[in-house]
């Protein structure tokens, strides 16, 4: 397969090309090996398929506790096993049976608040969002009923306010006409 010239020599790899031609800009070995570090931490990271995004919020709670349940499964076959062999001595078989009790309780409480956020954000939405439609269908007739009140004020003449002369009260002069 390989050239009888070839043998001895290593197969070049594009990473020897690059180290190559940094050398030849006058890099040192050390520079050279940080750039190489920073290229491959700085590159996107290949994944096998489609990128399916971030999970956030309940999903992500989700995936933990499956993520969680499957980290304990082999305890909990052992467990199990544990706490039902009857060569097991009694102190060994209630050990088996509380990490048994305390992996169930683990598990129940994750799975409730992963169902707290399911219904907070999903069930819940979409009583959140007709209560938001009803809420602006009522600050919509409040600002019809506002213009209203508005226009009918201003095409009503107000009579105007006239200010005493002296001081805070009007004072009333007598007339003579009336005796």
């Amino acid at each position: 397969m390989d050239s009888p010239e070839r043998a001895g020599t290593p197969t070049p790899n594009p990473l020897d090309a690059e180290r190559a031609r940094l050398r030849k800009e006058g890099f040192t070995d050390h520079q050279i090996r940080q750039i190489l570090l920073a290229r491959e931490f700085a590159a996107p990271q290949a994944t096998g398929g489609a990128s399916q995004g971030v999970m956030t919020g309940v999903l992500s709670n989700l995936s933990a506790v499956l993520s969680h349940a499957r980290g304990i499964l082999p305890s909990f076959k052992t467990d199990l096993a544990d706490s039902f062999d009857r060569a097991a001595s009694p102190p060994v078989r209630v050990r088996a049976a509380g990490y048994l009790a305390l992996m169930a309780a683990v598990i129940v409480a994750l799975a409730y608040a992963v169902k707290q956020e399911w219904q907070q954000h999903f069930i819940s939405a979409t009583e959140i969002a007709a209560s938001q439609v009803e809420k602006t269908a009522a600050e919509a007739e409040i600002q019809k009923i506002d213009a209203k009140i508005k226009k009918a004020t201003d095409d009503t003449p107000m009579p105007e306010i006239t200010t005493p002369a002296k001081g805070f009260f009007a004072v009333r002069k007598p007339t003579t006409t009336g005796k």
